[in-house]
């Protein structure tokens, strides 16, 4: 099956700070792959390369001619006083080339979308009337817009309370059937229950064909806790901490 986008041996950083180093990843359109480890470790580094807005310092970046990459971020930076409703947020994710408003099939397309995130009786309300797990549903619409071949997702649940959060991760795998997905995520049960195959990532980035975290797997991140398996999910544990009072 002919790659989506690899990395070969890439190295990147900032003003002259190397921040990860020998990366290779290889990512195919049934690829569903999760990165997690530490912060600071490099995650962010990585995508800002595979979204083309990092060039590395070594190693090559191969992306496939026609790639179209969906992205959806942590938080969106949207003004919530800002009058723009729901559907138009969604129509701002499609390519028009010259033309100023969306057509017939573009605007069916966004009310598709809608409809699949459980959105469509939200199109002509404020995008600042929403709840955050709400917004954050319309945001993955706008970055399927372009009907991407890859997603990628940055930490979507880092702001939503359980419930959105569950709410969120049930649209994926439908989507995994339809284009490759590169998941950020610190929820390690997330992960072990939704992805194909893992990326850990610290300094660089070790790549395992399976979605079953280990031990090992969870040694990159550099923290006092234990493992305790439960099941085929390991949670970790925090130890006893002392209380002092000064």
């Amino acid at each position: 099956m002919t790659s989506l986008l690899t990395l070969s041996g890439v190295s990147a950083g900032y003003d002259g700070r190397t921040v990860v180093e020998g990366v290779s990843l290889d990512i195919r359109p049934d690829s569903f792959v999760a990165m997690i480890g530490p912060n600071g470790g490099g995650k962010t580094t990585i995508l800002r390369v595979l979204l083309g807005q990092l060039q590395p310092t070594a190693g090559h970046v191969h992306r496939r001619a026609d790639l179209v990459v969906g992205y959806l971020p942590q938080a969106n930076n949207v003004d919530l006083r800002f009058p723009i409703t729901v559907e138009n947020v969604v129509l701002s994710g499609q390519r028009r080339g010259n033309r100023l408003w969306p057509d017939r099939q573009t605007k069916r397309r966004a009310a598709q979308l809608l409809d699949f995130a459980q959105m469509s009786g939200y199109a002509r309300r404020p995008i600042g009337e929403l709840s955050g797990g709400q917004r954050q549903r319309v945001f993955l619409c706008r970055a399927l817009m372009s009907q991407p071949q890859l997603l990628v997702l940055d930490e979507p649940a880092t702001y939503l309370d359980r419930r959105a959060e569950t709410t969120l991760y049930k649209m994926l795998p439908d989507l995994a059937q339809r284009m490759a997905i590169l998941l950020v995520s610190h929820d390690i049960g997330t992960v072990s229950s939704l992805a194909k195959t893992i990326a850990c990532v610290d300094g660089t980035l070790h790549y395992h064909d399976t979605n079953q975290i280990s031990e090992e797997m969870l040694s990159v991140y550099d923290c006092p806790v234990e493992v305790v398996t439960h099941g085929s999910v390991p949670h970790r544990v925090l130890g006893q901490h002392s209380h002092r009072h000064e």
